[in-house]
């Protein structure tokens, strides 16, 4: 039966509108599909019949790839919505949920019906979209739907019976190979046919020569190595975490901001509230911001949902990625953890989201699709009907807000656990040390006294300063030229161990020159210290000590960061030395002593969010100390002791810093008490990255309620020789904005980017 072949608009993840194809009646948005675009072959997604398809002879697709659509219908919604509010495409954001090697395997029979690859070539669509609605709804099973029919890669290999019919002659161990597979329903695995048929792999080989038997890869198998089996570590909770958890909704949508304090158990709420969700039948979502936060929270989900949890980051390889999203396409893995594109795992009835460290920027993509993992997860919970835990020490100022306002459930814990403090906290005034010293100082005396006395006592140290490399810049002082990189508007860091100087946006390097570049003096000295020239002093004031550095430079490889984290838990570090990497929610018991080497150096940045993130780093970094038994204390050494943001965070009082923070935003009418938007344009000169700005302002000016500024330079000018410029749209609520977009719609793969709810101005 031929295919009733119409119209059909198909996305492709390019900077290209959607374009229009014949395809089979009846495919449904999401399906997958395989086209030609200029006679170079690419993926599509279905959107739907073209009602005003273009007079011009169609191509027809290629292949449909899906049966039907593989995502659960209440993930489909939450992907409508997530690219009429971010401006991206559908095709741009399944593949953030569905690997496109993930492939459906069309030799898969329907239960006591027929296979999906002959209702595809009865044109039978409608019965295909049918099977899949119940797939969804969990009254139909598919075990061998992603069975893969090339068999290199990970997973095992299953045998299965063909429809052929038995040979009049076959030889005795043949025999044994099909009356094995007869009596397990018609198939196994490879190497349990083999044992139990005692055979070997040629009589295998001669049964697929002669069509009688198929081998097919399984992925749905493949577990992740975790770390060794640990014991459920049972806390009793007190009586502030009891309350949590029975202060959260099951069954019904809320969306709840747990504030605690450092070290005062927010993940054992987390647990609680995942074990209730997954006794009741349900699943859980469960969001971290950072690769390195995943190893040791895995370890105790698996200890307490052994067999039962999925995992997902970027530092996975294609077969697990995979493996993990095809156990929560067949419903077999009832938590998932991960990071900021979890939040479009295909999970179904999802009953719990947590969303872990809520305030971290990481969870804001800067790259398009630019969707923000926190908000998404909110729209999420609603959509599926349950709640939403944002948790947090120092919650963002728009959670804050949303609370104080009554739109989420605000839950405190505000104990630590018995016995456990918080660490002391003491200011060095730097500027005291330059009068003294007569010289800038990068560590204090006190510091240094302190680090001795820790080291003496077997007890580890940490040092956080957020710039890498061994000097942030050189110049020249003949003429005061620095070194800037030839393709971006940012001076090279110098490396030293590398013996380079880079760029980090672009990745351009250069060996550092003899002579100035400018004007061919000699007097070249490097400008400022990074994490590396701090190692390298450490080793040569402490040279006993066991000294570990962590930054993106040192922590390329996989597994790297995973491996020194565990090293410093383990006590195998003495002085720990990172960027703000180091802050993220990790426990090292041996760490008693936390010194910030530079607590400003966030503050010089032009943005009205910089106050906030100091605040948050700096807390955060001030409650890795002291997390056991042991007391901690931390010195933070800064030139603006007086600032709110550094006041408050040796006070570690996050809501007198809300509460003097707050006002200046709402005087200034930022977030949260405006929407932003951001339109972004590059070119290869200012002038052609300038004008569709002015284009664009020049048709948003028409509309009312927006204030509108630029289109300027971006704090950053140029990037890889594209000269960027901006335009900045504020509004007093998010449907404006929206409006905006209606308004002045932009061209898929055009000059002008689009940025919700920007974080980042810089970049």
């Amino acid at each position: 039966m031929m295919d009733a072949l119409v119209p059909t608009r198909i996305e492709l993840a390019r900077p290209l509108p959607p374009l229009t194809y014949l395809a089979p009646a009846g495919l449904l948005p999401g399906v997958r599909v395989k086209v030609k675009v200029r006679n170079a072959a690419a993926t599509g997604v279905v959107l739907g019949p073209d009602p005003e398809p273009p007079q011009v002879a169609l191509r027809p697709v290629e292949a449909v790839l899906d049966p039907f659509p593989l995502l659960p219908p209440r993930l489909m919604e939450l992907l409508d919505f997530a690219g009429r509010y971010y401006g991206c495409g559908l095709a741009h954001l399944l593949p953030l949920c569905l690997p496109p090697a993930v492939e459906a395997d069309w030799a898969t029979a329907a239960p006591e019906g027929p296979r999906l690859s002959e209702l595809r070539d009865a044109g039978l669509w409608s019965r295909l979209a049918e099977l899949g609605e119940a797939w969804h709804r969990g009254e139909l099973a598919f075990p061998s739907l992603f069975h893969r029919r090339g068999l290199r890669g990970a997973g095992v290999t299953e045998v299965r019976r063909t429809a052929l019919p038995n040979p009049p002659r076959v030889t005795a161990a043949q025999a044994r190979v099909l009356l094995a597979l007869e009596d397990e329903g018609g198939a196994m695995l490879e190497d349990l046919l083999l044992d139990t048929a005692k055979v070997g792999h040629g009589v295998l080989a001669g049964l697929e020569r002669h069509g009688l038997v198929e081998r097919v890869r399984r992925l749905d198998l493949l577990s992740q190595k975790r770390e060794d089996d640990a014991p459920d570590k049972r806390v009793e909770l007190n009586g502030e975490q009891l309350a949590a958890v029975a202060g959260v909704t099951p069954g019904s949508f809320g969306a709840y901001l747990l504030y605690g304090i450092t070290g005062s158990g927010k993940t054992e709420v987390y647990l609680e509230l995942a074990e209730r969700t997954l006794a009741a039948g349900r699943r859980v979502l469960w969001l971290v911001p950072e690769i390195g936060l995943t190893p040791r929270l895995l370890s105790r989900l698996e200890a307490r949902f052994p067999g039962r949890v999925a995992v997902g980051h970027a530092g996975l390889n294609a077969s697990e990625k995979q493996a993990d999203v095809i156990r929560l396409l067949l419903n077999d893995a009832p938590l998932f953890v991960g990071v900021r594109n979890a939040v479009l795992a295909p999970l179904r009835d999802i009953g719990l989201i947590v969303v872990d460290e809520e305030q971290e920027g990481s969870y804001k993509s800067e790259e398009h699709p630019r969707f923000h993992a926190r908000d998404l997860a909110v729209k999420r919970a609603q959509l599926s009907g349950c709640p939403v835990v944002l948790g947090s020490a120092t919650p963002s100022l728009e959670s804050w807000h949303a609370a104080q306002q009554g739109r989420y459930r605000l839950l405190r814990l505000m104990q630590r656990p018995a016995g456990v403090r918080l660490p002391e906290v003491k200011v060095v005034d730097l500027r005291e040390c330059y009068k003294v010293e007569r010289k800038k100082v990068i560590f204090s005396p006190l510091l240094l006294k302190a680090m001795r006395e820790t080291l003496a006592l077997g007890e580890q140290s940490m040092l956080l300063l957020n710039r890498r490399g061994f000097e942030n810049f050189w110049m020249c002082r003949a003429c005061g030229e620095t070194f800037d990189c030839p393709h971006c508007s940012v001076s090279l860091t110098y490396h030293k161990g590398a013996y380079r100087l880079r760029c980090h946006l672009c990745g351009f390097e250069s060996v550092p020159p003899e002579v100035c570049i400018h004007c061919g003096a000699e007097h070249l000295r490097g400008v400022g210290e990074g994490t590396e020239q701090i190692e390298d002093q450490l080793r040569a004031l402490f040279p006993a000590a066991r000294i570990l550095r962590l930054d993106r430079d040192t922590t390329l490889r996989r597994g790297s960061l995973e491996a020194g984290l565990l090293a410093a838990e383990l006590g195998e570090v003495d002085i720990l030395v990172g960027t703000q990497m180091l802050a993220k929610g990790h426990n090292f018991p041996m760490l008693t002593l936390v010194g910030i080497l530079n607590a400003d150096l966030g503050l010089k940045i032009a943005d009205f969010r910089a106050a906030e993130r100091t605040f948050q780093l700096l807390t955060q970094v001030a409650g890795r100390a002291g997390r056991a038994e042991i007391p901690g204390r931390v010195l933070l050494q800064t030139y603006s002791p007086d600032h709110p943001a550094i006041v408050h965070a040796v006070a570690q009082n996050f809501e007198g810093f809300a509460a003097e923070e707050l006002p200046y935003r709402e005087a200034l009418g930022y977030p949260p008490y405006a929407a932003m938007s951001l339109y972004r344009s590059e070119g290869d000169t200012p002038g052609a990255a300038l004008e569709p700005l002015r284009k664009l302002r020049l048709r948003l000016d028409t509309l009312p309620g927006l204030r509108i500024l630029g289109p300027l330079e971006a704090p950053i000018a140029r990037v890889k020789d594209r000269y960027r410029m901006q335009l900045i749209l504020k509004a007093a609520g998010r449907q404006l904005l929206g409006e905006a977009m209606r308004h002045a719609p932009l061209v898929p793969g055009g000059a002008v980017t689009l940025d919700r709810d920007p974080l980042n101005f810089g970049i």
